[in-house]
């Protein structure tokens, strides 16, 4: 460990000392050590306390301080988000369920959490579904508000390198703002650009269990190095007519190229071998274009509309070489290639009314249009012949996406102890599909209430109970809807003798027409305790009554592709599911409770659950990412005579059984994760950051098996994890 950091802390050396003598404001012996704030914000406090449905803001001043470098790794710190076992962050421990916005949109092309922070202005965390968010936060909903131009001149560097197991990364970030005091325009500009490479390894055994004992199929061992290049330009022009009216075009443009190598080998035990070797490229480009208006009439009310357009285009080359011993043509190796392209547009407008009117209201309501188009071409070859066994596959597939969203809300401040808050929501979307020449068409429409109290307690403001409940959905998205069925590679087609039979372990994917949405009724209860106006303790239970829960099944049937049955795996609606939980959650600065401690804050989270699926068998019965328990622990540190900061953060999550579907149960071995974060404040105008994620770096291991009616197929698998070490330096210019 103490190599690497060397390693990395001779990149950046130079640079940080010819900065440090430009600025000219190294500190000396003689002068006193400068403070560093404690990471939390009593504005952020303040505003989510007042807010009916439970909110928790991540401001800017917070997000300048976490020296983190984007939305995921800030969000990971945050008590109330849960970190699953596959990386994925939600709340409630459901990924599936939670909402992810940008600008109190659905994102189109660039992922909210991809994001830099330099990018951010805040991040709104809330608890439970409202009309203003819309219908689809069965588990709450994470809003990602984009960073807005600010009338003052600034400018700010970030670079920064990575090591991964003996691979090396890089970023970048550079921001910069001007206005003129004489003039109502303002113009921003920013930078990121990022390189990594992300190694992986495993070793795979799988085994047949009958009622003669148990009898080994093979071993395999698989290797990958993923190379991902990322970079974008934002820039935004606006103009002031006055207080509360700004008119803004705000073009980004974006491109990122995932390069990835794959081998495999299996390892029978009749002396079969199976080798894989896959090379893909997938360059990702796309542009937005949006326009908003803001303007505030003072006792009218405050119009926000907007009219997007962005364009994205996706292209993906593979080549694949499979060598198999027992190949049915006789042919001890296979050249496959494939070649993907992807062309999307959206166009999206939107129109929002606030307005405070008597008695304590502030009425919001919202329209929003949405039109996709989505055209994909797809052409496969097989040693450098056009496959014809995949014909039935499909070459060209188009969907065309129409959505129409209106809300109406009130908040209704009652008194200075109580709050209500009452909305209603709806969307309309339609789905048509054409695939080689077959219509589909998915359309539905649903109504979203949602009502919220709040109660102070009126001895101490800082107390108070909270009350949720709202009629929510999960709609499917258009993968889950297109067919686009894909054969597996451990059970191809060849030219000269198509499809065969594959087994339940190979089976091929596809996608479901039928889908219907998800709905559920959620309901919330919270006691929050504010200590002082840094420290809260807050607990929440909650409950999600599911109805047409969508899993995945499994299935031996007829195929277009194949003369005879296979195994395909393809999204259904499984029936009802039920949750319920507890969590515990807290951030207290120890000065509160000891005035003579150090400047420490704590932050953590417990939390319980239970959920069950009605359609399934009782053993490990339910929902995937849903734990009986998880615990979070973070602590910030400022050191007494030094300008340093230092964060750990830790995660622990179960080993766990999930039952899948009727057919398939899956094992995920506990998870414990610890991360550290050190900022070292040079001067005021320049700070150095390191990072460790994944600290120890334990293997994970998974079970997966396959039920027929009379063996179980059981697979084992161990994945490798590696430390991550970064350091960046942050420059205002």
């Amino acid at each position: 460990m103490y190599n690497k950091i060397n390693t990395l802390g001779s990149l950046l050396l130079t640079s940080v000392s010819a900065f440090a003598q430009q600025a000219g404001q190294v500190q000396g012996s003689e002068q006193s050590p400068q403070q560093v704030v404690v990471n939390g914000s009593q504005t952020d406090i303040e505003a989510s306390q007042d807010f009916v449905a439970g909110k928790v803001i991540i401001g800017r001043k917070q997000i300048e301080q976490s020296g983190l470098q984007n939305v995921t790794e800030i969000l990971k710190r945050d008590p109330v988000i849960t970190l699953g076992k596959d990386g994925r962050i939600s709340l409630l421990g459901l990924p599936g369920y939670t909402q992810i916005l940008l600008d109190g949109r659905a994102p189109m092309g660039k992922s909210p959490l991809e994001l830099d922070l330099s990018q951010v202005d805040k991040i709104e965390i809330i608890k439970s579904t409202t009309a203003e968010t819309g219908p689809f936060g069965i588990a709450g909903t994470i809003n990602v508000i984009s960073r807005k131009i600010e009338r003052k001149i600034q400018q700010q560097l970030n670079l920064g390198v990575t090591e991964t197991r003996g691979e090396y990364g890089a970023n970048g970030t550079w921001r910069m703002n001007q206005f003129s005091p004489e003039s109502p325009w303002s113009f921003s500009l920013s930078a990121n650009a990022r390189h990594n490479r992300s190694p992986g390894n495993g070793a795979d055994e799988q085994q047949l269990l009958t009622s003669l004992g148990m009898q080994p199929q093979f071993q395999a061992s698989r290797h990958t190095l993923r190379r991902d290049e990322f970079s974008t330009l934002t820039s935004e022009l606006a103009y002031q007519f006055g207080a509360g009216n700004t008119l803004s075009f705000k073009p980004d443009y974006g491109q990122i190229t995932l390069d990835q190598t794959k081998t495999e080998q299996r390892h029978w035990v009749n002396d079969r071998l199976q080798q894989a070797w896959q090379r893909s490229t997938s360059p990702l480009s796309g542009y937005n274009l949006p326009l908003s208006w803001t303007y505030d009439s003072g006792d009218f009310g405050q119009i926000d509309t907007s009219l997007r357009f962005s364009q994205m285009q996706n292209i993906s080359d593979s080549l694949r070489i499979d060598q198999d011993s027992a190949n049915p043509n006789g042919a001890n190796y296979a050249l496959r290639r494939q070649h993907y392209r992807d062309d999307q547009s959206n166009t999206i407008w939107s129109f929002n009314y606030s307005n405070s009117i008597s008695d304590g209201h502030n009425i919001k309501s919202g329209l929003q249009w949405t039109h996709s188009r989505h055209e994909t071409r797809r052409v496969y070859w097989l040693n450098d012949v056009v496959d014809t066994s995949l014909i039935w596959l499909g070459g060209q597939s188009q969907n065309v996406e129409k959505k129409y969203r209106i809300f109406v809300q009130d908040d209704w401040r009652v008194n200075k102890t109580l709050a209500l808050n009452a909305g209603l929501s709806m969307e309309d979307q339609t789905l048509n599909m054409l695939e080689e020449g077959m219509r589909n068409q998915a359309r539905f429409r649903v109504w979203s209430p949602s009502a919220h109290l709040s109660k102070k307690l009126a001895a101490d403001q800082k107390r108070q109970f909270r009350l949720s409940l709202a009629r929510s959905f999960r709609a499917p998205d258009s993968s889950q809807l297109m067919l686009q069925p894909a054969i597996n590679p451990f059970a191809p087609c060849f030219t000269n003798t198509g499809c065969g039979n594959n087994t339940i372990d190979t089976a091929d994917s596809a996608g479901n027409p039928g889908l219907q949405p998800e709905r559920a009724l959620a309901l919330n209860l919270s006691y929050e305790h504010g200590l002082s106006r840094d420290s809260q303790i807050s607990i929440d239970v909650y409950s999600r009554q599911i109805d047409r829960k969508i899993g995945s099944e499994l299935l031996l049937m007829p195929v277009s592709w194949a003369p005879s049955p296979r195994y395909v795996q393809r999204p259904a609606n499984l029936g009802d599911a039920s949750i319920q939980g507890v969590s515990l959650n807290w951030r207290v600065a120890v000065t509160d409770i000891w005035s003579a401690s150090p400047k420490l804050d704590l932050r953590g989270s417990v939390g319980w659950a239970h959920s069950v699926m009605s359609n399934l068998p009782a053993q490990d019965n339910h929902l995937e990412g849903q734990l009986p328990w998880r615990a979070k622990l973070g602590l910030s540190y400022v050191m007494a005579n030094l300008p340093v900061k230092i964060d750990l953060d830790a995660n622990w999550l179960p080993a766990d059984w999930l039952r899948n579907n009727l057919t398939q149960r899956t094992y995920e071995s506990r998870q414990r994760s610890l991360s550290a974060n050190a900022i070292w404040t040079v001067n005021p105008r320049m700070r150095l950051v390191m990072n460790m994620d994944n600290l120890f770096a334990p293997e994970a291991y998974t079970i997966r098996e396959y039920f027929t009616d009379s063996t179980t197929l059981q697979t084992r698998n161990k994945n490798s994890a590696y430390t991550r070490v970064g350091i960046r330096m942050e420059l205002k210019l």
